[in-house]
């Protein structure tokens, strides 16, 4: 292989790289699970008009209704994002239908109400014959598995026990609005909390300003909380990671 052969091939490598680093797939192709509106827990919800909408969005399924009221359950296949453009594209095939869910995070107007949405939402449905293009706004929210009090079981991968500290600390998600509230073994705070399905932020944390005459982990809770990105409900067990590093583990109370 020739000098300038070895160089064209040493870009090329560089640039698949590239590419490679600025998207993340997730792949659902070989989930099984049945849909049972019961347990449908979406992270998600879109909407639109000219005509009405809307979709809510789980980890395993899409429901899309349409101006009639009538539903439609899709699995996802897969979940493609663009780390640097803020875009997710959801994927999923049923049958002679293709449904493509692309969410962009960029401030959305229904131009129905005075609703501010985070969002702006594309949805198509594609079969032989043509392809049905919508357009509407949608929000994260926080899902039903999330909701509720989680009580803090381990910080760093030391065990923290319920009667270490006069006040033990934790997280309270008290409905699908985006915020937090909790104690960090002291003083109580409340914020809010970017979601993007795997991915959480907790941002703008008010504290109350008691003074903190017993033992407690305040400072150290407060400053981990703040470089949490990512989150996994496992074994009813709310896990916490600073990129891929587990850093705190919460039991749901």
């Amino acid at each position: 292989m020739t000098k300038i052969q070895l160089i064209c091939f040493a870009i090329l490598i560089a640039f698949v790289s590239s590419c490679k680093s600025k998207q993340t797939t997730v792949d659902n192709t070989s989930s099984a699970k049945k849909f049972n509106e019961k347990t449908f827990d979406p992270y998600f919800k879109g909407l639109g008009t000219e005509p009405f909408w809307n979709i809510e969005i789980s980890d395993d399924f899409i429901v899309y209704k349409d101006i009639d009221g009538k539903s439609e359950v899709f699995p996802v296949n897969s979940i493609d994002k663009a780390q640097d453009a803020n875009v997710q594209l959801i994927r999923s095939e049923k049958g002679n239908q293709q449904l493509r869910v692309t969410i962009t995070q960029k401030s959305c107007s229904d131009g129905m109400s005075d609703t501010e949405f985070d969002y702006k939402t594309e949805v198509s449905i594609i079969t032989k014959e043509n392809e049905l293009k919508l357009n509407g706004c949608g929000n994260y929210i926080i899902p039903l598995k999330l909701q509720g009090k989680w009580n803090l079981i381990s910080f760093n991968g030391a065990e923290i026990l319920q009667d270490k500290y006069l006040k033990t600390p934790y997280l309270q998600f008290e409905n699908e609005e985006k915020h937090v509230n909790g104690n960090a073994s002291c003083n109580g705070f409340n914020g809010a909390v970017f979601f993007d399905n795997q991915y959480i932020r907790f941002s703008k944390l008010g504290v109350t300003r008691m003074m903190c005459v017993h033992e407690n982990m305040e400072q150290e809770f407060l400053k981990e909380i703040a470089t949490i990105t990512k989150y996994k409900i496992i074994d009813s067990e709310l896990h916490l990671f600073k990129g891929d590093e587990l850093k705190m583990i919460f039991k749901k109370e």
